[in-house]
């Protein structure tokens, strides 16, 4: 793939639930190096937007490409193997209870048939990176939220993703925890030049002021810039004040 084409591109996307318009003419890139964070209310379709990218939900109408290609003209197979390319931490926790952390760190690397050696190379550097030594032979229940979080971060990033792709990844977490985790996932995007997606308005005090902040509401972009940008451009801007301040 070019180093210019976007690793995510979005364009003029509408996408209708039960009737309901739920995303407008939403248009939206990543490009790899990006670091990209999306926030708004509950509601605001930032969930739907993701389902869209990892190809869970057809557009209503509109563009929707991932490493460069229109995932409408994908068949399943095709698919399957733009998803190996990309680590996903979902809402919710993803861990399976009746697998060590070790036996969870496997499972996306396993399901791609690699041999042995690589297999405990790539989870030796998980767990260090995620700093859970230690913990590889714990069940999640054992494990506070925070190092459940970190572990769920070492499965999207076993593989060497290109992408990360993030929801909620700070729900629950007090913030020495998320600093720790945001930490970590700097290293990564030094490192190797991971991009990344986030969905998470817990994290946007944490950012810094030239990073990229996408804001949306009621399925519309209403900012896409700097978080500079956004804290110049909401003071006088009536709907994101109120978004912001919950208040005009």
């Amino acid at each position: 793939m070019d180093v210019a084409t976007p690793l995510i591109e979005l364009r003029q996307v509408f996408q209708h639930v039960n009737g309901r318009r739920a995303l407008s003419d939403l248009s939206l890139t990543v490009h790899p190096g990006d670091a990209l964070l999306l926030i708004g209310p509950n509601g605001a379709g930032k969930s739907l937007t993701l389902r869209l990218i990892l190809g869970l939900d057809p557009p209503s109408s509109g563009s929707v490409r991932l490493f460069g290609q229109e995932l409408a003209r994908l068949n399943d197979a095709r698919m399957n193997r733009l998803r190996g390319r990309l680590g996903v931490v979902l809402q919710g926790g993803s861990l399976l209870d009746e697998l060590t952390v070790l036996e969870n760190l496997l499972l996306p690397m396993r399901a791609q048939a690699h041999g042995r050696a690589r297999l405990t190379r790539a989870a030796r550097l998980a767990i260090t990176q995620l700093q859970l030594d230690g913990m590889e032979h714990q069940y999640p229940r054992a494990l506070s939220l925070g190092q459940q979080r970190r572990a769920e971060l070492a499965r999207a990033l076993i593989d060497q993703p290109e992408l990360l792709i993030c929801d909620g990844l700070s729900d629950g977490l007090d913030q020495p925890a998320l600093r720790d985790i945001l930490s970590i996932l700097q290293v990564q995007r030094e490192s190797r030049g991971l991009s990344i997606l986030a969905t998470d308005n817990g994290m946007l005090g944490f950012i810094g002021a030239e990073d990229r902040v996408a804001v949306m509401d009621r399925g519309r972009l209403l900012f896409a810039g700097t978080r500079a940008g956004l804290e110049a451009h909401r003071r006088d801007d009536l709907e994101l004040r109120t978004i912001f301040e919950g208040h005009p």
